[in-house]
């Protein structure tokens, strides 16, 4: 035991702490429990941090305290066990009825355990407010971390609710993220005086309520996708900051404004993998041969010595959409001289900035569509494309190459590395193959692929970007690399056996993403890179490598509920049947009606508050110039603190205006004597300075400011309207 303690809280702090355990509570309890129980947990955490409070002040010591805790937790669980085991409560209140108040007395007892044995703990020691603000963090953290990744349909239980009455949940998560930061700027208020509390802790909410009215006025801010997406997206990444063993290639340094460029990377980047970029809308019942929806972005066809960069000439790649288009567009024409490809259209909702539009395998027009939802995606197009609708086998006697290609265009799809073993090692996969089709190119191309399947291992961890030929330091060593690595050797290989190939690079996703809809969501795990021939008669087919052995962990199937929601925003449809009971809609009007109200308001209060905070300040600066008798020495005091607290310059808790006036004596030794002035008025039978002299002293303080302060420092405390709050 030990003698009762005098608590240093301030007052404003200490009738709010309770409000924000109450809140906190109910945000960890409600993802885990029923309303009912959350609600128990909230009101049980409202009382311990009053009784925390209570034995904060007492002689019992922590360690007592926390055993305290420990036994009531102990004990609450006990009593659940104890209320369901028995009879009497089950008979009273039915099963169901039973669960819900054994598990709400639990709660509130938990509740209480918790936050009482914080509360006094945090009380006791300063350093352990810390962990306060730490269980707010976590409470409204994991009450929205569902959220992650993009995923607006979570957490369920905030917005299946708002969906349902046709509202959107982002306006809700910025409100549990305002709330989470209006509970943590009352657990870090510090300020004694209850007025000086009030003031900072209102223009702490003004200031929140703008964010969220700003918002409803210019729109929800866009989170950064992280992850390079093989250059298929703007990135800071790739924006002129060059990899290890980057920087020049082919002897020229790398364009900046060049974000298409298929990067050989040491340990790549995966970060925001699952992060939503778009939605791709089926017109057409389409089933891809290969099982896999390939959508083509970029191609890669022209050798410069390192590696395939995008071709610099215009008589190549022709199928390719040059960029985001704001008519019909035609693309070139795809081969389909035997009908082994279906026409089909698809329409893309981007949900991240792309530096030009992709489409299912190859597209023939492209023409933009009306933003189903601005708020939610970037831009919209419609596709319409020829896709492969034939196996493989059906184009081996077809050949490869295009008739009407130049010889300069058939040597652009063929030149490879110099490097011998590329075309040795080629020779040796198609002399595995049966001698009657050894000379067939398409089989040629598929038994490539096939061969790097079977002896690559897949990994984002590897390490080639350093060496001169990052292709064959993969290839001719451990053979363990990304989809970039893969494209790049496979395409070596078919050049080396004289078949047209290139890199195409863009989204692969499984068919069985759709889930038996026809809406596909894709995501920065679904970025590839592969390698395509080109087959005489039929185009660009894409023969893509699958290792059969993989480092990383399979890519994950898109969350069923998002893909849907998302493709119902995409069609420009209600995410969701409308509900006839609407309970949700006056909360909502009313919420309109309030945001509306207070943008109005803080157009006019926020001016008016700063106008007044300049008014004051300036009345207190300009007082002594008039004041004379008793109120000079109080004002002539007053208005140099204000000066030392534009620069930081307070007088701390417990200091005595002497000691004050002694520690900054270096910076000013004249507002000593204004001090002795102040205090001679105020306390003292000493004799009262002169309103003259003490106008004098005061001059004196601000020339001694003026030469140890820099002037930039005195600028910004004197553009802060309410410095002067800090005086004391």
């Amino acid at each position: 035991m030990t003698v009762a303690r005098e608590i240093d809280e301030p007052l404003l702090s200490a009738c709010l702490r309770p409000i924000v355990y109450v809140c906190t509570a109910f945000a960890f309890a409600f993802p885990l429990s029923t309303l009912h129980t959350a609600m128990a947990a909230a009101l049980g955490a409202g009382l311990g941090a009053v009784i925390g409070r209570v034995l904060a002040c007492s002689r019992l010591r922590l360690p007592a305290i926390a055993i305290g805790a420990g036994a009531l937790l102990g004990c609450a669980g006990m009593l659940r066990g104890m209320l369901l085991g028995a009879s009497f409560l089950p008979s009273w209140l039915g099963p169901a009825g039973a669960l819900q108040t054994a598990n709400a007395i639990a709660s509130c007892l938990g509740g209480l355990a918790i936050a009482a044995a914080l509360r006094a703990t945090a009380l006791r020691h300063k350093l352990f407010r810390v962990l306060e603000v730490g269980f707010v963090g976590l409470a409204f953290a994991q009450l929205v971390a569902g959220h992650r990744g993009g995923a607006i349909n979570r957490p369920f239980e905030l917005a299946d609710s708002i969906i349902a009455q046709g509202g959107d949940p982002t306006l809700a998560l910025l409100l549990v993220g305002a709330v989470a930061a209006a509970a943590s700027i009352i657990l870090l208020l510090s300020e004694r005086s209850p007025v000086r509390s009030f003031v900072h802790l209102l223009l702490a909410f003004a200031l929140l309520a703008l964010v969220l009215v700003t918002t409803r006025v210019i729109g929800v801010p866009q989170a950064k996708v992280g992850g390079s997406g093989l250059g298929l997206r703007p990135d800071e990444q790739q924006q002129g900051k060059p990899q290890k063993g980057q920087g020049r290639e082919g002897g020229q340094r790398r364009d900046r404004n060049d974000n298409e460029r298929l990067e050989f990377q040491d340990n790549y980047d995966s970060s925001g993998r699952q992060i939503p970029l778009a939605v791709v809308l089926m017109h057409d019942d389409y089933s891809p041969p290969t099982g896999l929806y390939y959508f083509r972005q970029a191609a890669f066809s022209q050798y410069n010595g390192r590696r395939l960069v995008q071709a610099t000439r215009g008589d190549v790649d022709g199928d390719i959409a040059p960029s985001f288009v704001f008519e019909p567009t035609k693309l070139g024409d795809v081969p389909n001289e035997h009908g082994d490809r279906t026409e089909l259209e698809t329409t893309v909702a981007l949900l991240a900035d792309h530096n030009r539009p992709f489409a299912l395998e190859s597209p023939i027009e492209v023409r933009p569509e009306q933003n189903p939802d601005p708020g939610r995606f970037r831009r919209a197009y419609r596709v319409k494309s020829v896709a492969l609708d034939t196996e493989y086998e059906s184009l081996l006697d077809r050949g490869t190459g295009d008739p009407e290609w130049s010889e300069d265009q058939r040597s652009h799809y063929t030149t490879a590395p110099t490097d011998p073993r590329y075309a040795e090692l080629a020779q040796k996969i198609a002399s595995e193959m049966p001698e009657w089709i050894r000379n067939n190119p398409v089989a040629q191309g598929v038994m490539v692929s096939l061969w790097l399947s079977k002896e690559g291992t897949y990994s984002l961890r590897s390490k080639h970007a350093a060496a001169e030929d990052p292709t064959a330091d993969f290839l001719f060593g451990d053979k363990t690399g990304y989809c970039v690595h893969f494209a790049h050797a496979a395409v070596y290989l078919m050049r080396s056996l004289g078949i047209p190939a290139r890199v195409g690079a863009g989204y692969a996703v499984e068919e069985a993403a759709r889930q038996g809809g026809s809406a596909i969501l894709l995501s920065g795990a679904n970025s590839h890179a592969w390698p395509e021939i080109y087959v005489r008669g039929v185009g660009w087919v894409i023969v893509d490598v699958s290792p059969e052995r993989s480092l990383d962990p399979p890519v994950q199937p898109p969350d069923a509920d998002l893909q849907r929601l998302l493709g119902e925003m995409a069609r420009g449809q209600k995410p969701m049947p409308q509900s006839e009971w609407r309970p949700l809609d006056p909360a909502i009007e009313l919420a309109r009606k309030f945001t509306a109200a207070l943008g109005r308001t803080l157009l006019i209060l926020l001016p008016a508050l700063l106008a007044l905070g300049y008014a004051v300040k300036l009345w207190r600066r300009l007082s002594p110039s008039w004041a004379s008798g008793a109120a000079a020495p109080r004002v002539a005091y007053r208005a140099q603190l204000d000066r030392l607290s534009e620069i930081a310059l307070t007088r701390r808790f417990g200091e005595s205006r002497e000691s004050f006036a002694m520690r900054i004596a270096d910076t000013s030794p004249s507002f000593a004597g204004l001090t002795r002035g102040h205090v001679a008025a105020r306390f003292g039978p000493e004799r009262v300075a002169a309103a003259a002299e003490l106008r004098e002293l005061e001059r004196a303080a601000q020339r001694e400011l003026a030469r140890s302060v820099r002037w930039h420092r005195r600028l910004l405390g004197a553009l802060h309207p309410y410095s002067w709050l800090a005086s004391r």
